[in-house]
């Protein structure tokens, strides 16, 4: 998708400097009937609203350089290519029609972008990074002091605790998670688009959330550890809609509708999509996102 991708030929776009990370197709279904999406900051502890213009973005969060100018693509590809596949699905899940293989190849694609594009990926993959980088340093160190063949700048009880205890941090480029979006979303989508399909429908009195990571997991209690970049061997969940919920469970061709949900099945999807939230909750009710907050709080204190 991105490969090839190139604006030329497509309608005009400016250059946005205001990139969502949670795209405002999607926010639009989280919108009250005043155009606003009611919020949850979990740093600020406070609730806000906002429309989805001003909801889920950061400033050139996918901005690179190129020959020492702003390269606006990947916000452009996401929007032309990735944003609008979603409101045809939504149409098809509220008439309770079965997807094609296109419609299934679509979904799959937005998913994989959605999981791969956020704050809480990109840190996530830095982490590693950092882990990895601070790893070999432990070993590249250990093994020149070993060999006697560390500098005198290098071999001395500071440097030594300086490593061995990674009194440093790893300022890693953003255009490393950029990567991983750009070369691995083709795959991840495809791979998702093979798992089969449930979609559940909250009750009457009841409403989903979602939030700015909202796509999670659940291991699978076999597994020994998390494989395949959240593809593999886990529970896929998904807040579609206030009233719609995907869940993608084991490679696969079925699609299943499911209807009432209660609301305390409702609730417990609903803590799962907040626990896997980086910052911020999501909802088109002001009341029902209030009175769920008081109920993480209250679960936490408990625990």
């Amino acid at each position: 998708m991105f490969k090839y991708y190139t604006t030329k030929g497509d309608v005009k776009m400016s250059d946005p400097k205001k990139q969502h990370f949670v795209p405002q197709t999607y926010l639009s279904f989280f919108k009250d009937n005043s155009g606003y999406v009611h919020i949850y900051d979990k740093v600020k502890d406070e609730f806000r609203k906002q429309t989805p213009a001003n909801t889920g973005y950061s400033k050139h969060f996918y901005t690179v350089e190129t020959n020492g100018e702003k390269d606006f693509f990947i916000e452009k590809a996401l929007a032309v290519k990735v944003d609008v596949l979603y409101n045809p699905l939504i149409e098809k899940i509220n008439k309770e029609e079965i997807f094609n293989n296109e419609d299934k190849r679509n979904l799959g694609l937005f998913l994989a972008c959605q999981y791969l594009r956020t704050p809480a990926q990109r840190k996530n993959h830095n982490s590693m990074i950092e882990t990895t980088f601070k790893k070999i340093t432990k070993i590249t160190y250990g093994l020149k002091k070993h060999h006697g063949v560390l500098t005198d700048s290098m071999n001395n009880p500071e440097m030594e605790s300086f490593v061995e205890n990674e009194e440093y941090t790893v300022d890693v480029p953003k255009e490393h998670s950029l990567e991983l979006l750009m070369n691995f979303a083709d795959e991840m989508g495809n791979m998702l688009s093979k798992q089969n399909i449930i979609i559940i429908k909250a009750s009457h009195k009841s409403e989903f959330i979602s939030s700015d990571n909202p796509y999670s997991m659940v291991k699978e209690e076999w597994v020994q550890k998390w494989e395949g970049f959240g593809v593999i061997n886990t529970v896929k969940i998904f807040p579609l809609t206030p009233k719609h919920v995907l869940v993608l469970k084991d490679v696969g061709e079925k699609m299943i509708y499911i209807q009432h949900f209660s609301r305390d099945k409702v609730r417990e999807l609903n803590f799962q999509i907040a626990n896997w939230s980086d910052r911020f909750l999501f909802s088109n009710n002001e009341l029902l996102l209030k009175g769920f907050v008081q109920k993480i709080k209250k679960r936490s204190i408990k625990k």
